[in-house]
């Protein structure tokens, strides 16, 4: 199921935020993007340009986690580049794994 067909325009936005955020934000250092996120960050520069189309949907589910999930320590960075509360992009990147789920 692509997210299009279950996820709000602004959720979509979300996740663009946060392909877009991992990409090009302070997040992530080079040496550790992949192995914290599966794919290099050309990869996910591909798919958050792909984005909301056919894209690897654990790679999405990876930079969500790992944006909540990883100490980064970078709240005005986030503030910044992403529209949303950690808690919030919390909660849809749980919404994307029980649909992934079904």
């Amino acid at each position: 199921m692509r997210a299009g067909d279950w996820m709000t325009e602004r959720e979509l936005r979300i996740v663009q935020e946060c392909l877009d955020a991992a990409v090009h934000g302070p997040f992530f250092e080079d040496w550790e993007f992949q192995t914290l996120t599966g794919c290099t960050r050309e990869e996910i520069a591909a798919i958050a340009d792909a984005w909301p189309g056919e894209v690897d949907e654990e790679a999405v589910q990876s930079v969500l986690g790992n944006l909540t999930g990883y100490p980064h320590g970078r709240p005005l960075a986030w503030r910044r580049l992403i529209s949303a509360t950690p808690e919030e992009v919390g909660r849809l990147d749980d919404a994307w794994r029980a649909v992934g789920d079904t």
